[in-house]
């Protein structure tokens, strides 16, 4: 099943020693284009990085996966598990909550050490990405624009998958641009999207302290994109606690709805915000 299968203890590991013994491994990936190969590159060290500083474990599995027309890797710990990680560092207790921190960006457990974007910008930059820890799996299939969070088979750690196709025309510096409100220098992470459709089982959002919730964090950035699509209903008290509490109390970052249905736009708009 793989190409290569290597057990690295975690203590003293650097990542990018360990991409440089790899890489001549990874079929296909000499013939590939720069761009392809920054990708998978960025994608390997961040997430190789990720087990070394946070997972709490003592080795990672690092495996690559032949499949036709893909460059691809898995990276598996044994620590506590990404989900459970997060969920103490943030005080969390809903696991979707958790996916929901990894996919604002700029969240993170070391804030000394870590900016919050390796897990964001690589689920992003690949054209796959799954995450499987504490029984959940996120997974980001960026060639259809979709997510979603399933079961994952119980097993110790975080397992990560990556997937970038051979000829793959995304660019990393395509994927810094997308969430820089001035790309054409050099970006800056001021920019964000939220799908609210991550953070529930239910589809709709009711109370002020869930806008609470999805506000967490949100002051780091100038731009928030605020995607209510899967949504089925609001309430006032969530639209009034983000778009007029949050917001006036947060002047510097502007909050856009999108993807609003009927149902959720006339509440926005009772709300007094655009809809």
């Amino acid at each position: 099943m793989f190409t290569l299968a290597r057990r690295y203890p975690l203590d003293g590991l650097a990542e990018d020693v360990v991409w440089r013994e790899v890489r001549g491994e990874i079929p296909g990936l000499s013939q590939a284009g720069n761009d392809v190969q920054t990708v998978l590159q960025y994608a390997f060290t961040e997430m190789l990085n990720n087990a070394i500083d946070h997972s709490g474990g003592s080795v990672a599995d690092v495996a690559i996966i032949p499949v036709e027309g893909l460059l691809a890797f898995e990276i598996h710990d044994d620590g506590v598990g990404a989900i459970r990680h997060a969920a103490e560092a943030f005080g969390l207790v809903d696991p979707f909550d958790v996916i929901a921190e990894f996919n604002k960006g700029k969240r993170t457990s070391a804030r000394d050490r870590h900016s919050g974007e390796g897990i964001f910008f690589t689920s992003k930059a690949v054209d796959t990405f799954v995450l499987a820890a504490n029984g959940l799996r996120w997974t980001v299939d960026n060639t259809l624009g979709d997510q979603a969070i399933g079961d994952a088979s119980p097993e110790v750690g975080t397992r990560v998958r990556c997937e970038v196709l051979v000829d793959s025309r995304r660019t990393l510096r395509q994927t810094f641009d997308r969430y820089s409100l001035e790309p054409e220098g050099s970006p800056a992470f001021d920019r964000t999207t939220i799908r609210l459709e991550l953070q529930r089982v239910a589809r709709s959002f009711l109370s002020r302290s869930e806008a609470k919730r999805v506000a967490v964090g949100l002051e780091a950035f100038d731009r928030v994109e605020i995607d209510f699509g899967g949504i089925t209903d609001v309430g006032q008290g969530f639209v009034d606690e983000l778009f007029r509490v949050w917001a006036r109390e947060h002047p510097g970052t502007h909050l856009i709805p999108l993807e609003m249905s009927p149902n959720v736009r006339r509440m926005v708009q009772r709300g007094g915000l655009p809809g």
